[in-house]
């Protein structure tokens, strides 16, 4: 697990060296006494809409789509 968020953060970081800045806003919730993570990935401000995700592998090739994009996807 380690490996995939040392890889989230290099992209966050090579994103936003192109001029693309992300946040992350991370909440636990349970369901069914099963514990679940959600990560809400922002591009400009934590109270503006951002999109959702129940899997750090999902994130992460979320963000190898915007990095392959060229980083201005807007």
């Amino acid at each position: 697990m380690a490996n995939i968020q040392r890889s989230i953060n290099k992209l966050l970081y090579a994103l936003k060296l192109k001029g693309e800045e992300y946040k992350i806003n991370t909440e636990q919730f349970y369901i069914e006494d099963r514990l679940v993570n959600k990560y809400i990935l922002y591009q400009v401000h934590p109270k503006s809409d951002g999109e959702t995700f129940y899997s750090k592998v999902k994130l992460l090739k979320y963000l190898v789509s915007k990095y392959k994009e060229g980083g201005n996807s807007e």
